[in-house]
């Protein structure tokens, strides 16, 4: 059996459903997370639970008779509370502690809710924080004040430990028939009016609550090292919560005022977000400008703070490796040099020795004109230029000091060669697709210690964003665009694919992600762009970099691999020049 590979948390989460379970040959359906993306350990071993005492095939069922539904999440957190109840009864008499972890479970729950800011607090569904308080307010003894239907709710949650398995997924279905007006058992309906859905989803779609952590099916965070950061879809943008204004000054906050103006930003989203994207919004910027005000967001100042650091971090980290980063700029300098002179074309030019030009051969009697031979001309360069895109989702936590290094190196090499050269950066955060210009073609390499990791990655938009942005920066086409991605080949937001037929779009994530991502590539080099890849990612990624990019990509594990790995890369993508 091949086993899934996991991330740090997601292991840890693993390894307590596991325990519960008493069984280790299985993959968990369902994993369970708080907002920091630290596993829940009372939840998690909740799940073991259901699979050690019910049925979980069946109850698995139930959770995807309404998968797709715009309230699944909180359909999730009202069964899974049911279902704690449920088990925690159930194993009670064989595992006494079970009490103190379950009081443990419910002092968290209120430590946590007195730590969330406002911003946190608005994505709150709370439906669901009456219920999930009610249940933690009695297991602490605390007084419980209901009435009427959610009364009634948190009465219909207390599925008793004496339940069969049949009789908890009947409880299930009856809950989601009684309060949530949705019957598991009746076929889904497919919606249509594509292009009604899609202006409800870009400009009037509203954010509606999430709850404190939500269960995570496990599909979505296969991840293959320790050190690498999954994010999990938790209180995040979902698709019809289209991002507010509040989450526009956010954003302008974090990343610096928009490069273009409102009207031109509308006409790009206009452009690139429709379809799966219909939701999601755009920023493009140069980075933070001066100082952040003491009235910005706690958030913003935190990103800034932290960003701030991290460039102290990329700084030393350059200083430290200057030797290395200098000769492996050398090395692939002249390896770009040597390159570009071998795709370099000689123009013929008219001459009165060389090869006979038939067409021409009449000039030489009737007008005295021995220009009738043709000789190669003088050496024309070629008009390349070089954009390089980085990742800077949280995926790359553990790899920015090395990534900095790597933005650098390209940069400066393609400089040396004569190439002119830019960098973007690119996240998604709060259903925007921010992509940071930290060098243009004109600048230095200066700003390019300022790159930081945080939010999600949406390739795809990301993608066809970059190449948009080539066509109206290049409309006579005089420049021919190379494209270097710096890449984990790990697309995943929060915002998911917007769906004509359902309200609620597949996740933007695994193989939808990758497919969208792959398509982006297609459709940038049916455009003309010349589209790479520079892998610093783990080999359970290689599939996804492979189907995205090709051929076209190379991996590199270390800085001093970068020149050789990055030379061969860019040989593949301009031999086609010749």
């Amino acid at each position: 059996m091949i086993k899934k590979q996991y991330a740090g948390n997601a292991r840890r989460a693993r390894n307590y459903i596991w325990n519960a379970a008493g069984s280790y040959d299985f993959e968990p359906y369902f994993m369970a997370f708080h907002p920091t993306g630290e596993p829940d350990f009372y939840f998690n071993m909740v799940i073991g639970l259901v699979r050690k005492w019910l049925d979980e095939e069946k109850i698995r069922e139930v959770f995807e008779s309404y998968r797709g539904n715009g309230s699944a999440d909180e359909f999730d957190e009202y069964l899974w509370l049911g279902l704690e109840n449920c088990v925690y009864e159930k194993e009670l008499a064989e595992r006494p502690r079970m009490r103190e972890l379950r009081r443990e479970r419910a002092e968290e729950f209120f430590r946590v809710r007195q730590r969330m800011t406002r911003q946190q607090m608005e994505y709150e569904s709370m439906a669901v924080f009456t219920q999930q308080e009610a249940r933690w307010s009695e297991v602490l003894g605390k007084p419980v004040h209901l009435a009427g239907k959610k009364k009634r709710m948190a009465e219909a949650l207390h599925f008793s430990g004496e339940l069969t398995a049949d009789e908890v997924i009947l409880k299930m279905k009856t809950f989601l028939a009684d309060f949530c007006s949705f019957d598991p058992s009746a076929p889904r309906r497919q919606r249509t009016q594509p292009h009604l859905m899609e202006a409800v989803l870009r400009r009037f779609g509203q954010r509606r609550g999430r709850t404190e952590k939500i269960f995570v099916r496990t599909a979505d965070i296969a991840s293959p090292t320790e050190k690498d950061v999954q994010l999990a879809h938790t209180a995040g943008m979902r698709l019809g919560f289209a991002p507010k204004e509040a989450d526009e000054a956010y954003v302008e906050g974090c990343f610096g005022p928009s490069y273009y103006s409102k009207g031109e930003m509308d006409i790009l989203e206009n452009a690139l977000c429709t379809g799966h994207d219909a939701a999601c919004r755009l920023w493009i910027s140069r980075g933070p400008a001066g100082n952040v005000s003491e009235n910005a967001e706690r958030e913003v100042r935190d990103l800034i703070a932290r960003s701030a650091e991290q460039k102290k971090k990329n700084e030393a980290f350059l200083r430290g490796h200057a030797l290395l980063i200098r000769e492996n700029t050398k090395k692939l300098a002249a390896e770009i040099e040597v390159l570009l002179a071998s795709c370099s074309r000689s123009l013929p030019e008219s001459a009165k020795a060389g090869k006979l030009l038939p067409e021409k051969a009449w000039r030489l009697g009737v007008l005295d004109d021995a220009r009738v031979f043709e000789r190669p001309g003088d050496e024309k360069e070629i008009g390349l230029r070089a954009t390089l895109l980085l990742d800077a989702s949280m995926s790359r936590l553990h790899s920015q000091e090395i990534i900095a290094a790597f933005s650098s190196v390209l940069a400066e090499s393609f400089e040396k060669a004569g190439i002119p050269v830019r960098v973007l950066a690119y996240r998604s955060i709060r259903g925007f697709t921010a992509i940071t210009r930290m060098k243009e073609f004109h600048e230095g390499t200066e700003r390019l210690a300022g790159y930081y990791s945080g939010g999600w990655n949406r390739d795809g938009l990301a993608l066809r964003t970059v190449g948009c942005l080539m066509r109206e920066e290049n409309p006579f086409g005089e420049w021919k665009d190379l494209l270097i991605v710096l890449t984990d080949a790990s697309p995943n937001d929060a915002m998911p694919l917007a769906s004509a037929e359902r309200r609620m779009g597949r996740e933007y994530e695994g193989a939808a992600a990758v497919k969208d991502a792959e398509e982006a590539v297609k459709e940038l080099r049916e455009s003309g762009v010349l589209v790479g890849a520079v892998f610093y990612g783990t080999a359970g990624h290689l599939e996804n970099v492979s189907q995205i990019y090709g051929k076209e990509y190379v991996r590199i594990r270390s800085l001093a691999q970068l020149a050789e790995g990055a030379g061969e890369l860019i040989k593949r993508s301009i031999e086609g020049l010749a």
